[in-house]
Formats: structure tokens, sequence, C-alpha cells
């Protein structure tokens, strides 16, 4: 991983950083050709696949980390994970101390970043 996302993460408390951190892994591990890059306006961390682009995004926050998909509205979401009411853009929530829901988590990516029909 980069340290691009320090200065985003600066002044969270430890519990979102460690967060965020086993986030950034998962997509990292998830989608490794992702391209890691800090959106400083929005205090966010995005990834880019070479093919598809802009897929998904972090967005730590002090009480919980968002992961956020821009198209989420078009995602299937068994699981009910993404939350949001807006056009496309739909979000994961998650808390310290909440089991990250990984296989839910993967597929959300794949599906998002163009992949998961390679995968099948």
């Amino acid at each position: 991983m980069t340290d691009i996302p320090n200065e985003i993460i600066a002044e969270c408390s430890p519990e979102i950083i460690e967060l965020t951190d086993a986030l950034r892994l998962l997509i990292r591990q998830t989608i490794p050709s992702a391209k890691e890059l800090m959106y400083r306006g929005w205090k966010g961390i995005g990834y880019h696949h070479p093919e598809s682009g802009y897929f998904c995004a972090l967005f730590p926050r002090a009480e919980q980390v968002n992961l956020g998909f821009e198209w989420g509205v078009d995602l299937p979401d068994p699981d009910n994970l993404l939350q949001g009411t807006g056009k496309r853009l739909r979000y994961v929530v998650l808390t310290p101390g909440q089991t990250i829901p990984e296989a839910a988590i993967r597929q959300l990516l794949l599906i998002a970043a163009g992949e998961y029909d390679a995968m099948n």
C-alpha cells in the first residue's frame, strides 16, 4: 500500500485508521491492479481500475468509514449493504468493532471494477 492517504487519516481516531487500513487491504487484495489516489477536497481515498476507471472510494469519518460506489445504484446487493438515496452513489457504512462482510464487499468491488465476469 502507498502512503498517499496519510493526510486523509491523520486526524482520525486509531479505530478509524485501523478500519480504513483493513478496507484498503481488502480493496488491494481484491483488485490488485487498482491505483490508489487521494481526494483532498472530499477527504477520501479513491480507486481507479486501469480499464474501467474510478470504481470506489473510502471516506474515513469521525465515527465510521464509508465505502462509496459511484454507480452503486446499479450494483446487485443481495446482502443489503448499500445505503443512500441519490441518483447513482451508494455507500457501505462500516464502524469500528464491526465485522467486515468481506465476501459481500469483494463481490461489490469486482462488479464495480468490471472484473466480476472474469472471475466466473
